[in-house]
């Protein structure tokens, strides 16, 4: 039996998910100490090789 509730979208005004990325040097960094005191724009780049 799957007890977990189904993911929903974002909607523009929503808050991003606090989720863990990893960073240029390979450490993990929490995605919200990332603008806990300014904004940021976040970019992904996608790698085709």
């Amino acid at each position: 039996m799957n007890t977990q509730t189904p993911p929903t979208r974002l909607v523009v005004g929503d808050d991003a998910p606090d989720v863990r990325l990893v960073d240029h040097e390979g450490q993990t960094i929490a995605m919200m100490s990332l603008w806990q005191s300014q904004p940021r724009v976040l970019l992904f780049v996608r790698h085709f090789g």
